[in-house]
């Protein structure tokens, strides 16, 4: 089942940001990665070790946007809920597999939730999108957002 929002480290990582400063080393970059959900059936307390369709062949690379800079923007959602706004464009050239979601991913020591000595990638926060065959197109962007609720 789909995330679609925060998942538990990420929990951690908004709580130590707006809390906790003093706990956290803040990674000055976020990355964005594609998967296909219907298979990692991902949910709350997955993490990117329970990624195993991320893509590897042809041209793909995971994302970078960079936190306080105009790579991400601010909004209210319907609901009234603050949101965080991105985009970026993957390389798709000769990359064959089926995608169905992405994930936010950021590197920082999980102390509360995973009892980490250092820095590791976690996911932030998940969602799915329409499954897309990758072999269809040279690139594929993808508008992604997560809330602060």
């Amino acid at each position: 089942m789909a995330v679609n929002g925060t998942h538990d480290v990420g929990e951690e990582f908004k709580q130590k940001s707006i809390y906790r400063t003093d706990l956290i080393t803040r990674p000055g970059t976020l990355e964005v990665l594609l998967y296909n959900d219907s298979t990692d059936n991902l949910s709350e307390a997955s993490d990117v070790g329970d990624v195993t369709t991320e893509p590897t062949a042809g041209n793909y690379t995971r994302q970078t946007v960079s936190f306080d800079t105009g790579d991400l923007t601010l909004s209210v959602d319907g609901s009234g809920d603050l949101q965080v706004d991105g985009s970026v464009t993957f390389d798709t050239l000769d990359t064959g597999d089926t995608v169905d979601g992405y994930a936010l991913v950021a590197s920082f020591q999980s102390d509360v939730v995973n009892s980490e000595a250092g820095a590791n990638d976690h996911i932030i926060a998940s969602a799915t999108f329409g499954t897309t065959d990758l072999s269809n197109f040279s690139d594929v962007t993808v508008n992604f957002q997560d809330t602060l609720s």
